[in-house]
Formats: C-alpha cells, structure tokens, sequence
C-alpha cells in the first residue's frame, strides 16, 4: 500500500500545487465558447447559453427558428454595435457565409468585452458562430508574454527571467531578471552573445548546473538540436532552486524561460511526508486518479475521475474491468465520437507495457480536454491521472492564433514599420514598408543593412537627384541627433513622413506615413487663406504681399507700378434684383475679364463685395489708363443673368508708384480717392490721383462732420418755389428746397452736401425733417400743393410710407396736398421694390412727379408700370433751347408724351419770356423757374401767392 501511494504521489508531484490549484477553480459544468447554429435558411437550430451570455442577449427573442437578421437587430437594440450597421454588417456576413468558406471577425462590445467570431459553413447546408473571450489575452503563457514584450520592450516587468535565443545560438534578448536571478553583468550578457559564452559566463558567477560544465553544455546543445523542450533544474549562486523551461520557435531559435522553484521543491518535498495526508484528501484532488491491479480491474477512483467518464459509483465499482469502464462511459456519452472503445483499451496496455508515462490527450464530449498519464506498478498493476487541460489547450491556441494575429496587425497597418538594430540593420518590417517604396522582399529582409536597402531604393528611381550613398550619409548624421521626424519627397510625387524613436535596449522604430494628401490639404488650407473662394483670385491679405514686393522693387530698381482700384457700378441691384447667386455670377464673369485682359505679370486681386485691384508694372500712367478703358468698355457690357439684361458698370482709381508714394497705405489712399472722383463723375469712367483730391477728401470730410450736427443745431431751413400752369396762370403749388446755412461757412450748396449726406445715409433722417417740415408749413396756405423731393437712399430704408402718413396726419395736410418727387436713379436701384412703394403712397392719396426727366436712362417702363401726375423736364433743356436743337427736339417730345398719357408736364428752369413761349408752344402744361418767382422763404410765402393772382388777374 506504501509503495502505491508513493507512486501516486510521484505522479500528484509531477502535476505540481500550482496546477492543482488551477484545476480546482474549473468549472467543467459549462462551456467557454458560445456557440450558435443556423440552417440554410439562416435561422437558428442550436444555441447555448454562453452564447446568450456573451452578449447580454434575451432567450425568449434569441431562440430556435430566430432568423440571423432578427439576432442582429436584437443585438444592434443592447448596444453591441450601431442600429445604422445593421444593414450593412447583414448583408456583408450572409455574403461571406454564402460564399462557403470559413472566416473570422472580432467584435467589441460596450463592456469593454472583445468577442473572436469564427463562422463555419456546415456540410449539409447552414453554417455555425463560435464565439470566443478574446479579453484575456494578457494572460497568455510565457510565448505570448515574449512575443508581445519584444514588441513593447516590457521585458522587464516579468516575474520570471527570460532571455531569447537566435537560429544562430546567439542572445537577441533577456530581460533584467534573468540578469538579477544569476547575478550575472549586462555587459557580458546582451544581444549578439553567444549561448556557449553565457553558460561560461553563468557558471563563472557559482551558479550550479548539478553536472559538469562541458556536461551542461552539451546537453543544452542536444536539447537545441533535438528542439527538447523539457525543464532542467539548477542551483543559483545563493543555494536557491531554479527551473529553466525552454520554447523552441519556428525560424530555429528559442526562449527560455527561468522561475524560481525553491518554495515549491520544498513544499512538494515536504508533501513527501504527508503520504497518509494524501490518501486522505484523494477525494479532494483536482485531477481524476484511478489504480488498476495487474488484470486491469479499478481498485480506487476518485469522484473526479467518476465526473470526468461520467460513471456513476455503482458503474464504478472496485473490480469493474477497464473495458467495461470504457465502454459504460462512452454509453453515458463521456468520450468524443472520433474514439472506439478497442482504440483506447490498446492504447492504455501500450503505455502500460511500455512503461509510457507520458501523457495521452482525450477529447470529450463536452468539449473539455483530458490529459491522461499511466504509470506501471513495481508489484503489478498501474494508475492513471486524469487532469483538465482545456484551458491549457486554448492558452496554446490563443498563443499560436495571437502570432498571426501579431503577423497580420503588423503587415496590415496604414503605416510602414521598420525595427533596426544598432547597426542599423533591419530587424523586422512590414509589408506596409516594402510596398511603400516599391522594394523587392528579397532584399529587404531580416539582416539587411539601411544602406543596402537605400541603394535598392534609389536604383528604383524612388529619390530624385541623389544617390544611396549620399541619402545614407545623411541618414547617419540626422540620427546622431536622437528622435526626430523627415520627410522624403519621392519622384512620383509623394511624400512620406519618417518618424524615428529609440529602443531602450538600443536601435531604432521608424514609421513611414504617406502624408500626400495630407500636406495637399495643407496647401489648399494655406491657398484658400490667401485667395477669394469666389473668384479664386488672390484676395486683400496676398494683394497687400504682392504690393510690398512691388513697391520695393520700385524703390530698388527703379521703374513705375501702377494700382487700378474698381469698384462695380449698381451692383446692388443686380443682388436685389435677380438673388446673390446671379451676384456672384456676375463677380465670376468680371474676374475673368480681368484675367484675359491684364498682363501676364500684373496681379489681380479681389479685396472684398464688388472691389478689385490689379498691380501693373509697366509705363505709366499710359498702360493704366489704357487697361482701364479696356476694362470700362468691356464690363459695362455684361452678359445677360437670369434671361435678364443687366445695368452695371465699373469705376477705376488709379495711383502710380513712386510719383504717388512708395508706401503700400498711402498709394491704396490715393488710389481710393481717385475712384471716388471717378463715381463722381457719373460711374463708368476711369480717374488718376491728383494731389488736389487729398484737399478735396479732407474738405469733404469735414463737410460731412458739420452735415452730422447740422439737424441738430438747426441749420437747416427751406425755401419754396412756385409752380404755375402755363393754359391759365394758375399757381399750383410751391416745390420745398432745402438750404444749408453752415454758421462759419455761410451758405453751402445742395449740390455739394445732398451728396455726401446720401453716401452716409443722413439723407434718410435730413428728408423727414424736409417732408415734416414742409408738410407742417403748407397746411396755412391757400388749396395749393407742396412738392418735396425723395432720395433714392429714402426708398432703400425702412418705412418711408409710415413716415409719410405719420408726417400727413401730424400737420393735419390733406393727402392731395402733397406731391413726391421721385428721380429715374431711384427706380434704377430697384424698380420693382420701388414701384411698389409708389403705389402704397398713391393709395394715401398723395401726387406722384417723375423729376429730372431726360438727363437719366429715360427708361419709357417707368411710365407704363407707374402712372405718375407729373413729369418734370430738368432745366438743362429748358436753359440750351436756343442752343442746342437737340435740347429743343427732347422738350417737345417729353411734352408730347406727357400729352399721350395724359399725364402733367413741368418745365423747370424757365426764366425768361422766351423760354415761357417756347414751352408753352410745345405742350407743356406747367412751369417753374425764376421767370415767376426765385425760392423764399416760408414767411414770404403769402406775399408770392399774392403776387402771382395780381398778375394773373391782370393777365
């Protein structure tokens, strides 16, 4: 019986207390994988509960006859992925499953849990998902630790020593530990080392291989050769137990692995010593035990070997024959179906007559994998151990599945990798790197040098203008600098990004990134900061640039520039009329007008609405000027937008450098200033600076500052004017003018300040002062109209009607009372806007006159879609009428339409009788002018109206 158990404890010791832990914490009631099964027709015929599990999915929706759209969509409800994939992830598995062959896929799900999905077609016609935990990577076996740490330089955060081995028996690496567990010197332990100087340098440090040198050696060699990769137990410096376990890995090197076994020696050899102990506490025992006398009859199990082949006690009762044992757990469903019941039983005498220990992997049907060991008797009969290595099996798979993984993540980054050593020799690389640079796997491989590969690189044509030599030199040289970052610009245009960190145990990481587009982007970041999205011309920021350079170049070496500011005539209306999107046509359309005129090395720019500016370097002011008729005649003619002709045209300052200035500011000032002289002049014309213009700016200016409190103090009054009808000397009315009488500037025309009072918009509140006024003044007066004048800029602001009622119903005017005068510049801005204001005031009552008929465009639609009381003909006519036959034809023709529609015609101007015949001689109905009376005053109002009926009486 002694000896029995000390077999049994020899085989108990061999498992080790660590294993026998682990097998105690198994639960081998359920089944790690999930696992789900389809028919053809993608509905569900099995599924476990770890499947249900793994993603938190519901068993009365997730069930048999469930379609794999329905399971996807209940999964897509929990969150495991976006409800928007749904589709698409459907459509993308059921093609792969239909295609029939075999694939895998990863899944993460919200609890940071990742999922390993491997789909397998089914021969008769369905398919199946196994499901795996893929979340426990970081407690692979000391192969996967080796792998990952390589990578990641961790080496040292291992518990156990390490270090690596080449094809070549030479050190690739160890970790700190394996240095501190032998106290051995880094310097005579590092990468390049080979095995036979380590073992030399190992022993030289007392640590005890338990046999000779020459011994240890040579077994070490044999084990190598023979890729054995059994433990070998040795005695550190200090008297502790260390046990070395080798890995061998496929290109022909290997890792050793070193732990520190003194506590366990001791606690197994102490274990000696509890034989009666462990006869006890067999029933408590991880692994399976079963003894067997020499017929091959069970003496004692265990209940862990009865769970195992699902034997009950009675069906495993002492004396039962091994075959029988066999053939009842295959009834009850134990063993998997690849094995027969003689298949066994041979192989169990096999070991056993052949002393065979060593263990025997049995596949259940539970998917659990058993490792059976038989060990043979001295006095006759044998026992076996069952243990549970399932998750010792899948630990390996895992392993083997994580270097491909490691091997796929690596040749499928976005990224090219290149690992160098010290000498700059490749270490490993990835498929990225080589295709990246178009080079051949045969050159560029482990071993090779940087030099080598620059040289292949450069014979392929990747780097213009250099050689491998010269690229290597300089390679070397940056990185003696330490960590840093190149680009390589290759011929076919590409650009790719190296970035270089150092390794810890010495070389270099260097990633290469095809950033092409990336700095493509860049360039038309920095393109659109400095251009026009519009027009794509270069805007104010580049124009200021090209402007400096210019003018430094005139003050260098000498030569005139010349700077054209445009600015596009009613270019408001245009965006009123037909939208911003006819606008920006328009812009688009004078862009190119400018391209296909200026000079190959003038520069255009857009500087922001309708204003553009051309730099010409060229004789001046000829070329300027010339440019700037061109430019004139060209875009006054617009295409058509919208099927609509349009009205626009364009305005041009021009300054010169150096006769202007040589400062970028003060040639804009200027040429600022002579494009507002060139508005001035009527639009559609060209001006050069004069100096006088500076004076001209600041008188305006400060004109414009005396405009702003000129209301306010009072300034402002009017004077009337009386109109009379030509058939019988009636007065009819008095049109309001507005006089200015500034107190240090006297007097100031009309037509100096109405202007700048129009750019500025003070017009707006000056006119309700004007139409209130005037309003307020004429209802003491006889049944007579008042006419006031409106501004164009009136009608581009808000609530001139509720201005107009409000101004009526104030002075207590009856509506007939008043007459507006409105001019063509108004209804050219925005006719249609405009028209339609003009019919709320003729709903008021109001009078309407065309004023300054004749000197505009004349545009006969303004009649035909307004029915005005009143044209007005400008007095320009009425003073050249002995002049100028043309002035004569226009009066009488204006008379004449005024009479075809019925509508009033008043010649202003008249002065003499002369001019009183002519005009009445050709149609016109009314008059005003100084031959009736000059403007006065509101107080001498009375004194005209009495004035005027005398002589009509008289007449």
């Amino acid at each position: 019986m002694t000896s029995t158990r000390d077999n049994e404890l020899g085989a108990r010791r061999e498992q080790g207390p660590d294993a026998l832990l682990a097998l105690s914490q198994l639960a081998l009631d359920h089944m790690e994988q999930g696992v789900c099964v389809y028919d053809a027709d993608n509905r569900i015929v099995l599924v476990n509960q770890r499947y249900l599990t793994m993603f938190n999915m519901s068993a009365e929706i997730v069930r048999l006859g469930t379609s794999y759209r329905d399971v996807l969509a209940h999964s897509a409800s929990l969150g495991n992925f976006s409800v928007s994939e749904l589709d698409a992830l459907y459509a993308k598995r059921v093609k792969l499953i239909e295609a029939g062959k075999p694939f895998r896929t990863e899944q993460r799900l919200p609890n940071d849990l990742v999922l390993s999905l491997e789909m397998k077609p089914l021969p008769g016609g369905g398919w199946m998902t196994i499901c795996d935990d893929v979340t426990r990577r970081a407690r692979l076996e000391a192969e996967l630790q080796l792998q990952t740490e390589r990578s990641q330089h961790a080496l040292a955060h291992m518990s156990h020593g390490l270090i690596m081995y080449n094809a070549d028996s030479r050190v690739v690496v160890c970790n700190e530990r394996f240095l501190q567990f032998y106290d051995l010197d880094p310097e005579m332990v590092k990468p390049g080392v080979t095995h036979r100087d380590v073992v030399e340098h190992w022993a030289s440090r007392g640590n005890l291989p338990g046999m000779s040198k020459d011994e240890f050696q040579a077994l070490r060699n044999d084990d190598v050769r023979t890729r054995n990769p059994r433990p070998i137990l040795v005695t550190r410096f200090d008297g502790r137990k260390v046990q070395a376990t080798s890995r061998f890995m496929p290109d022909g090197g290997w890792v050793t692995v070193h732990e520190d076994v003194t506590e366990r020696l001791q606690y197994e050899e102490a274990l000696k010593q509890q034989n009666i102990m462990l006869d006890a506490a067999l029933e408590n025992m991880a692994h399976g035990l079963a003894f067997y006398d020499s017929d091959m009859r069970l003496r004692v199990c265990n209940t862990t070997y009865r769970t195992i082949y699902h034997l009950s006690p009675e069906e495993a009762a002492p004396g039962t024959h091994i075959s029988k044992l066999i053939e009842r757990s295959m009834t009850n469903g134990a063993f998997a179906t690849e094995y027969s019941p003689a298949q066994i039983l041979e192989t169990a005498r096999a070991r056993i007559d052949g002393n065979d220990t060593s263990p025997i992997r049995r596949h259940m049907s539970n998917d659990t994998v058993v490792s059976v060991r038989y060990c043979a008797l001295a006095e006759g009969g044998f026992v076996a151990t069952y243990e549970d290595i399932t998750e010792r099996e899948r630990a390996v798979e895992e392993l083997s599945e994580q270097y491909r993984r490691f091997d796929a993540a690596l040749n499928n980054m976005s990224q090219g990798l290149c690992m160098l050593d010290s000498s700059l020799r490749v270490i490993v690389c990835n498929r990225r790197y080589i295709e990246m640079y178009g080079l051949s796997p045969d050159v560029v491989k482990p071993g090779v040098s940087m030099r080598e590969i620059m040289e292949h690189s450069c014979e392929l044509g990747n780097h213009p203008n250099t050689t491998g030599a010269r690229l290597y030199a300089d390679y070397v040289e940056r990185l003696r600098e330490g960590e840093h970052t190149l680009h390589r610009h290759l011929s076919d245009g590409r650009i790719i990004k190296l970035n270089h960190k150092r390794m810890e145990l010495g070389g270099w990481v260097v990633t290469y990134e095809d950033v092409t587009e990336r700095h493509k982007a860049q360039a038309r970041v920095a393109h659109m900061a400095r251009h026009d999205s519009l027009t794509d011309l270069p805007n104010r920021t580049q124009f200021r640039e090209k402007m400096s350079e210019g003018l430094n170049q005139v003050a260098i070496a000498g030569g005139e520039m010349a700077v054209l500011y445009f600015d596009l005539d009613n270019f408001k209306t245009v965006n009123d009329r037909l939208g911003h999107a006819a606008g920006d046509r328009l812009l688009r359309w004078v862009a190119a007008c400018l391209k296909e005129n200026v000079g190959e090395h003038d520069t255009i720019a857009r500087l922001g609405g309708d204003e553009f500016a051309v730099l010409q370097r060229a004789p001046q002011p000829q070329s300027a000027e010339m440019l700037a008729r061109r430019l004139v005649e060209i875009i006054g003619h617009p295409p058509p937008l919208e099927s609509q002709s349009i009205h626009v045209g364009v305005s041009v300052g021009i300054a010169i450098a150096p006769e202007h200035g040589l400062d970028a500011d003060e040639l804009m000032k200027c040429a600022d200033l002579a494009l507002y002289q060139a508005k001035a002049k009527g639009r559609g014309a060209y001006q050069l600076f004069e100096p006088e213009m500076e004076e001209e700016a600041r008188s305006r200016h400060a004109l414009e500052h005396d405009l702003r409190t000129a209301l306010e103090r009072r300034e402002f009054h009017l004077v009337f004017q009386p109109q009379v009808r030509l058939d019988s000397s009636e007065l009819t009315g008095f049109e309001a003018l507005l006089r200015w009488k500034h107190p240090s500037r006297g007097f100031v025309s009309p037509a100096e300040f109405i202007p700048i009072a129009e750019e500025n918009g003070l017009i707006v509140p000056i006119g309700e002062w004007v139409l209130r006024t005037a309003c307020a003044t004429a209802v003491s007066w006889p049944d007579v109209t008042v006419a006031v004048n409106l501004s164009p800029v009136q009608f581009r602001s808000r609530g001139l009607v509720a201005m107009v009622t409000s101004a009526l119903a104030e002075a207590g005017l009856p509506p007939r009372r008043l007459e507006l005068e409105v001019t063509e510049t108004a209804l050219l801005d925005d006719s249609e806007a405009t028209i339609e204001i003009l019919h709320q005031l003729r709903a008021l009552g109001v009078r309407v006159s065309l004023d300054d008929f004749g000197v505009g465009y004349s545009s006969l639609s303004y009649l035909r879609k307004f029915p005005f009381d009143r044209i007005k003909i400008d007095r320009s006519f009425v003073g050249t009428l002995g002049e100028s036959p043309e002035s004569v034809a226009i009066v009488h023709t204006i008379a004449s339409l005024g009479s075809v529609l019925g509508v009033e015609t008043t010649a202003e101007g008249v002065e003499t009788i002369e001019q009183l015949d002519f005009v009445r001689e050709c149609g016109c109905t009314a008059v005003q002018g100084y031959y009736f009376g000059k403007p006065c005053p509101a107080a001498e109002v009375g004194r005209t109206i009495e004035t005027l009926n005398a002589v009509r009486r008289v007449a």
